[in-house]
């Protein structure tokens, strides 16, 4: 048993690490309501003992201690009137009981969904704020499921749960406390046979939730894994014909899914349609022995009546208990994911940070004499040789420097390297004679204009993928029309499209075509004044008639801005400056 409270301490000390940024009064609200359902449960329950007293003896009630000291508070009343009030009484006090209980309810559900949207933002932060090299190694079907499906299975499956658990345990321990009151032998009876019955279930069937969490875990990233490549790659999918082989995998796992999901509830609701005619046989023999021992029933009525009642909110509220606890054994790998991302530069105890990324943008990185790549070296983890290896460069502001070089030669890690996005393993970036360290990263890539191969395009409109990043009423529309002239495709934009720089583009550009697609990434580029800009193999995907459009473009940016070109072709770079031919990192 041990075991299992090491189990659930460790789960809520993970969840405490994650809430606790969120907020440290909002969960002391939530147990104050908690608290107060469990007192108000016992008012509702209790409330009926007066009304069944009058009921079954109203001389023996007047009589008693109890009534005596409630009559005294009351005018001069018939039995009649008696019985009415202590009814209209107990109405009034399983009424408020229930009220109470939908307010925590919603108090709870509150919390919980509040929680669950500051999470979401909080992790999908935290994930693009990892390093590049993090990406490399990363499948984004399985950072996508962590962003989204694994806080929604952690927030419903073990927050929830764990959240309404301890209620349903309030309320247990309050009524169990009632009972013990008004029958110490049959309430202690009633409370070791229920605790050792869903004890003895969850020991039964534990192997079972582990086994069937590790199970979801793993269907859960290959249907995200096998949907994301799917979608993703579905171009060169139709052609190949090969629709049918990511389906077959991604069926695999949904069947996996639907299996366990159809376990599940069994395991969480079996045992109350065994634990219910129990309950139900235990208060027969209550009334067989106490009519056994003597007693009459007017007598037995009114601690029947709490009995009965305190049963009827006891056992499913025990039940619901056990459930929520099944339910976290098995959910709990939706917890350890989402725990894990953040442990990875610690910031899940990070207080003060709303996001792990900065909405303000730095001011550009101003420069005026020259970039100098000293010594440069970099190698991917578990490489034996390192891809850059003490290269060397100077780049005088206002130049045009070309990069060519066979693949695998490391233009592309160079060009990397240069963006800030891989930290050199040697060597050193310095601008102006300063060196570049992690703090100055930001406000260095703020004025770098990039243009990869592949370009990426939001489905919205020519105007926000220009302006990527800035919202409609910040968008400057003659700044517009300039990048987009100095890219040579603003006579498209305005005379071959109805809505111009409204046009909407398609998912990843697709209503585009590669050349189009290629000088609106170089509009892009220039929209923020760069004052370097880098090309990384932008013409390379291209036919010789529309790279040679694209390099006209390039061409025609010469001396208006520091440029570095990676291509393939002597003939794309032909017309820089400088050219550097790249062997094999150095």
């Amino acid at each position: 048993m041990s075991r299992y409270f090491t189990v659930i301490a460790d789960i809520a000390t993970k969840l405490y690490s994650l809430a606790a940024p969120y907020s440290r009064k909002k969960p002391l609200f939530v147990l104050a309501i908690t608290l107060l359902q469990g007192v108000f449960q016992v008012v509702g329950v209790t409330s009926i003992f007066p009304f069944l007293a009058v009921a079954s003896d109203p001389s023996q009630f007047r009589n008693s201690h109890y009534g005596e000291l409630l009559l005294s508070l009351l005018p001069k009343m018939t039995d009649a009137a008696l019985l009415i009030t202590a009814g209209i009484f107990s109405i009034s006090m399983l009424v408020a009981a229930n009220a109470v209980s939908l307010a925590g309810d919603y108090v709870r559900a509150s919390y919980g969904q509040g929680f669950a949207h500051w999470l979401r933002v909080r992790l999908l932060s935290q994930i693009v704020s990892q390093p590049w090299s993090y990406f490399l190694r990363s499948n984004t079907g399985i950072l996508l499921k962590k962003a989204n499906s694994d806080v929604m299975s952690m927030t419903m499956g073990v927050l929830f749960p764990l959240l309404e658990g301890f209620a349903r345990l309030v309320t247990l321990v309050f009524l169990a406390a009632t009972l013990i009151i008004v029958d110490p032998l049959i309430a202690c009876a009633a409370f070791l046979l229920i605790s050792l019955y869903y004890a003895s279930v969850f020991s039964f069937l534990k192997s079972r939730y582990s086994k069937a969490s590790g199970e979801q875990k793993n269907a859960y990233r290959g249907v995200m894994k096998e949907a994301q490549q799917l979608l993703g790659g579905i171009k060169p999918i139709k052609v190949q014909n090969a629709e049918a082989s990511f389906l077959d995998r991604y069926a695999t796992h949904s069947k996996t899914l639907a299996t366990v999901n159809t376990r599940l509830p069994i395991y969480y609701h079996a045992p109350k349609y065994i634990l219910e005619p129990i309950a139900f046989g235990g208060i027969v023999a209550v009334v067989i022995i106490q009519a056994g021992i003597g007693k009459d029933f007017a007598s037995i009525l009114p601690t029947l009546g709490i009995i009965g009642l305190a049963g009827y909110r006891m056992l499913p509220a025990a039940q619901i208990l056990y459930a929520q606890i099944s339910q976290i054994a098995t959910q709990r790998h939706a917890l350890e994911e989402v725990y894990d991302e953040f442990q990875k530069d610690g910031v899940a105890s990070n207080e003060n940070a709303a996001t792990c990324v900065s909405s303000k943008k730095p001011a550009p990185l101003k420069w005026a004499h020259e970039i100098q790549i000293e010594d440069l070296s970099f190698g991917y983890p578990g490489a034996k040789n390192p891809v850059l290896d003490r290269f060397s460069l100077i780049i005088k502001k206002g130049n045009s420097i070309g990069i060519i070089g066979p693949t695998g030669s490391g233009k592309s890690t160079l060009i990397d390297a240069i963006l800030g996005l891989h930290q050199p393993t040697g060597g050193r970036l310095l601008v102006d004679g300063k060196n570049l360290d992690l703090s100055d990263m930001r406000a260095w890539q703020a004025g770098i204009g990039y243009v990869p191969q592949d370009v990426f395009l939001i489905d919205d409109t020519l105007a926000s993928n220009i302006a990527l990043g800035l919202s409609d009423d910040a968008i400057d529309l003659e700044r517009l029309r300039e990048v987009a002239s100095a890219a040579r495709i603003l006579d498209f934009i305005e005379n071959d499209l109805n809505d111009g720089f409204d046009t909407m583009v398609g998912e990843r550009g697709i209503r585009l075509s590669g050349g189009q697609r290629q000088r609106i990434a170089i509009a892009r580029a220039l929209y923020r004044r760069p004052s370097l800009l880098i090309l990384d193999e932008a013409t390379s995907a291209l036919d010789n008639e529309t790279e040679a459009e694209v390099t006209e473009a390039i061409n025609s940016l010469q001396g208006s801005v520091t440029m570095l070109v990676v291509a393939h072709r002597l003939s794309t770079v032909e017309r820089c400056d400088k050219i550097i031919n790249l062997m094999d990192g150095s």
